[in-house]
This record gives C-alpha cells, structure tokens and sequence, in this order.
C-alpha cells in the first residue's frame, strides 16, 4: 500500500481517505482497465471500412497500432498491476480472463469473419487463429508493459508487426 501510495504522490496512511482498503483499490484499478480496452479496440463498422481499403496484415497491424497508441504511464501501471496479480487476485483474474481473452478473442473472431465476407481471407479456423494471434499480442503486451526504454519498446512493436504479419500473410487472398 505504500508502494502505491509513494507512487500517486500521497503518504501511505493517506490512501485510505479515498478507498476502504486494497481490494477496493484493486476493483477500481480493474475497473478502470477493462474501460481503457473497450475504447482500444475500433468498433466494428469503422473495421468494416477500413477493409476496403487494407489487406488482412494491415488490418491486423493497425489494430495493434491503435491498441498501442492507448498505451500511457497510467495504463502501463495498471497492466503491470493486472498481468502480475491475476493469478492471486479474484477481481484481477477476472479481468483478465474476461477482457484480455474471451474479448479479445471474440473480436478477433469477428473481425476474420468480416474479412472472410468481403473476401479478404480464406477460409480457416478463426477461433483458432484468433486465440493464437491473442496469446502472442497478450504476452508481448506483458513484456511491452514491463520495458524500462523506448528502445525495448520499439523492438516489441517491431516483434508484434512482425508476428501479424506472419500470421495473417498465408491467410490472405490475393487478387
């Protein structure tokens, strides 16, 4: 509690005046993350557009683009806080489980069920290929979370393109 204290700028017996303990910090830490990635990810009819005019990996790389242009100091502490805590936490867990797997994974599903519509891949597992494209991007993420240099950083977002690159080049159509 101190640690957190110190790190907001007030004394540690302070924080108590605005929670009534660490699990309400911890509810309102979760709370307020789950907020920050429902406004990351772009809303379906803004993907429907963008898909006129980008194949599968620019999509997908533009996704991690805007899903890393959210990323600020606050964010970052509360995803070190999540990533670390989730398997002690019952509410960090939950977030977790809830925001950064089964929501993820299930806008990725839409979105390859989008491009398969308009013809932009083929055919394949999306479930599947979701969930693999979400476990890479999620562990990424905890290590792009946890870098102390823009050098770091900026060698993980070159790993992430990559990695969509990777993934969603063989799925692709082409004309």
């Amino acid at each position: 509690m101190r640690d957190l204290a110190e790190r907001v700028g007030i004394k540690g017996s302070s924080i108590y005046n605005h929670y009534s303990g660490k699990k309400a910090i911890m509810d309102d830490i979760c709370e307020t993350f789950a907020r920050t990635l429902d406004v990351s990810r772009p809303p379906l009819p803004q993907i429907d557009q963008m898909l006129d005019q980008m194949n599968a990996v620019e999509l997908f790389q533009s996704l991690i683009t805007a899903y890393g242009k959210k990323i600020d100091r606050t964010w970052t502490q509360m995803a070190r806080i999540i990533f670390s805590e989730h398997y002690y936490n019952e509410t960090a867990g939950a977030v977790f489980k809830k925001e950064l797997i089964q929501g993820n994974v299930a806008y990725y599903v839409t979105v390859l069920t989008l491009m398969e519509q308009k013809g932009k891949i083929k055919g394949c597992e999306k479930e599947f290929i979701a969930t693999l494209f979400n476990n890479e991007q999620l562990m990424l993420s905890m290590q792009y979370a946890h870098c102390t240099t823009a050098e770091e950083r900026a060698e993980l977002a070159a790993v992430m393109m990559a990695s969509a690159d990777y993934l969603f080049r063989g799925l692709e159509i082409r004309d």
